[in-house]
């Protein structure tokens, strides 16, 4: 904490705290959570805690505080921003280092609608980063020129690493979840499949490839009518209705093992 004020040394204990203590186990309330305790120290219009979204290749605002401006953003829709495109978060995200402005209207580097569509005008961005990889980007903002200090930076730098830490703390929990639901599934099926005869299991395997009976017959060199007695024999044991039950259940993979949780950069 060298460096920080006083005050802030203080604000920076409470808001640390607060976010430790946080049991939240949904990585979204996390980190609008969090957001709210930034805005609130800082006494900031709008905190984002943007992460990259590797499938669209967006910065989305998934932790946000309420605010007039913040509910304004999302309404211009500048809570999700290119991850290859221009302005801050943007070039943050692609190449890390700090940003800091208390007169953003005289930056060019920063996207126009932020300052004219949002009224920002004193600005700090910094990445956030877990096990060395860059994963979002933490804005600060507020509509008066001259806002910010360098305290404040300083405690923003502190508090972005804890802001990364419970968001991949919250994630991890996420995927336990994930994970402990999946292989659940994949027992149930498992003892449901177990309940079949080697050929009932042929037959089923075979409804999950989307065969027609005739199809199936053709396949096994069975009749028609020796298939249809195998399939209703297969939904009395399981205690089905229908065929796409069958197909639903023998489609049901194995539990992948995964990586670590909270990959947000492709």
């Amino acid at each position: 904490m060298a460096g920080l004020s006083p005050r802030n040394q203080e604000r920076l204990l409470e808001t640390l705290q607060n976010l430790l203590e946080l049991e939240a186990t949904d990585l979204q309330p996390a980190l609008q959570y969090a957001a709210q305790q930034i805005a609130d120290v800082l006494s900031a219009d709008k905190v984002d805690v943007f992460l990259h979204e590797p499938d669209s290749q967006y910065l989305v605002a998934l932790g946000t505080n309420d605010s007039p401006m913040a509910r304004l953003q999302k309404a211009v829709k500048l809570d999700r921003v290119p991850a290859n495109g221009d302005g801050w978060a943007a070039t943050i995200f692609r190449n890390g280092g700090r940003r800091f402005s208390n007169r953003l209207d005289q930056d060019p580097e920063e996207l126009p609608a932020v300052v004219n569509e949002l009224g920002v005008h004193s600005q700090m961005a910094l990445p956030i980063e877990v096990r060395g990889r860059r994963q979002g980007v933490l804005v600060a903002c507020s509509g008066q020129p001259g806002f910010f200090s360098e305290d404040d930076m300083r405690f923003l730098e502190t508090v972005v690493r804890w802001v990364g830490l419970v968001g991949y703390r919250v994630a991890v929990i996420e995927q336990e979840v994930t994970t402990a639901a999946r292989e659940s599934l994949r027992l149930a099926a498992e003892e449901s499949v177990g309940k079949l005869t080697p050929r009932q299991r042929e037959v089923a395997a075979l409804i999950a490839d989307g065969l027609t009976n005739m199809e199936i017959a053709e396949r096994l060199v069975l009749t028609p009518g020796t298939v249809a007695n195998h399939i209703e024999h297969i939904l009395r044991r399981l205690g089905y209705r229908s065929r796409a039950q069958v197909a639903a259940l023998m489609g049901i993979p194995d539990a992948p093992a995964e990586e670590a949780p909270y990959r947000r950069q492709g």
